[in-house]
């Protein structure tokens, strides 16, 4: 029996994140996380299953290709393929049927199924068409995005973070602040994207320019994640952050005002 879904649980317990949390932050379903811990995976459904499990990893600082390396192997073992012999054919009598279908259509019948076949190959013919015309569309579309794309700061959804990006370290330590609790955020040298969660709020996204800061206030908690994670300056109640490091790279931070924590997840792309 896989230990994975026990070595979750207990990793999330180790470092006290609550499911409600997980569930506000990656908009997965409770019972769906619940299902992930008791090692549940059938409930999830199949195509989100290897998404969720990636999530809640990310969430809790595991390994996501670890843990869906074994969900894999979880999933082979649990497989037993029925190789039974398959029953045999009588090839004359299967001849002999065949032939007397054929003898038993009158040629309008032969003429009305040529019909029949030559205009769903005509269908087939058109449908192909149109598919390659869309894709092309799609393509060309998908092109200008990218050049857009290329040429202004880019904001990163919480899928985009699971797909497209790993986590390369994780950072996490406390500073001596007493609330209320105040953050100050200054981009020294370039621009960037950013996107902030305070306590139940809404998440607001925005642009940080070059040499400007912007301030926020919490009580218990607030999230912050930047992109790219390149000379930035947080502080907390007057103390500057040193757990974050420059990159290129998207980087997510969570002050937890009921224990002082903070903890800083900097990310790499897969590829």
């Amino acid at each position: 029996m896989s230990e994975l879904h026990k070595n979750l649980k207990s990793l999330r317990r180790e470092r006290k994140i609550e499911l409600q949390a997980i569930e506000k932050r990656t908009k997965i379903d409770l019972k769906y996380l619940k299902a992930i811990e008791s090692g549940n995976f059938e409930v999830l459904p199949s195509t989100y299953i290897r998404l969720f499990l990636k999530a809640y990893c990310v969430e809790i600082g595991a390994d996501p290709l670890d843990a869906l390396h074994q969900l894999d192997e979880l999933i082979n073992n649990e497989k037993k393929p029925n190789k039974g012999p398959l029953p045999k054919k009588d090839t004359n009598e299967d001849i002999t049927e065949s032939n007397k279908i054929e003898s038993s259509k009158n040629p309008y019948q032969k003429k009305s199924d040529w019909l029949k076949g030559f205009s769903m190959i005509l269908l087939l013919l058109f449908s192909i068409y149109i598919i390659k015309k869309i894709v092309n569309n799609d393509e060309n579309l998908s092109s200008n995005e990218n050049i857009s794309k290329s040429s202004n700061l880019n904001p990163v959804t919480d899928f985009e973070l699971i797909n497209d990006f790993i986590i390369d370290k994780t950072n996490s330590g406390s500073l001596d602040v007493d609330p209320p609790y105040m953050v100050k955020i200054i981009s020294r040298k370039n621009d960037v994207w950013i996107r902030t969660e305070t306590d139940s709020t809404l998440p607001i996204e925005s642009i940080l320019n070059k040499s400007k800061q912007d301030n926020f206030s919490f009580v218990k908690r607030f999230e912050l994640l930047i992109n790219p994670s390149k000379n930035i300056d947080i502080f907390w109640n007057g103390q500057l952050i040193p757990y974050l490091e420059s990159t290129d790279h998207p980087a997510k931070i969570n002050l937890n005002g009921a224990n002082r924590t903070i903890t800083i997840q900097h990310f790499i792309p897969q590829n």
